[in-house]
């Protein structure tokens, strides 16, 4: 099974294939098809000088595709991990406007 989850993961980011994880905070991260530990952009700071991750769950749908069955809470990134930041982040967060 995990070499079929790395397969898919391999093949996801060659084709570009992206999926949205939207985090309790409301932050929305595009990351690649079957990725195990996602960095959250712009989370570096003095008390955590990696950032800060979170660990994605991924179970097959009806079709066999892999899709997002939870996420871990955030969490620290170890000093030894490196891991990039996904592509996009949005917010998922309504702004008023106020004209």
């Amino acid at each position: 099974m995990n070499i079929a989850k790395q397969a898919e993961l391999e093949t996801a980011i060659a084709e570009g294939k992206f999926t949205t994880l939207t985090l309790s905070s409301e932050t929305s991260l595009e990351v690649p098809a079957g990725s195990r530990f996602v960095g959250i952009p712009g989370t570096k700071s003095p008390q955590n000088p990696g950032g800060i991750m979170v660990e994605v769950y991924w179970e097959p749908d009806e079709s066999g595709s892999l899709c997002i069955s939870d996420h871990s809470d955030e969490m620290p990134i170890p000093p030894h991990i490196q891991l990039s930041d996904p592509p996009n982040t949005k917010s998922a967060k309504k702004t008023r406007n106020y004209n």
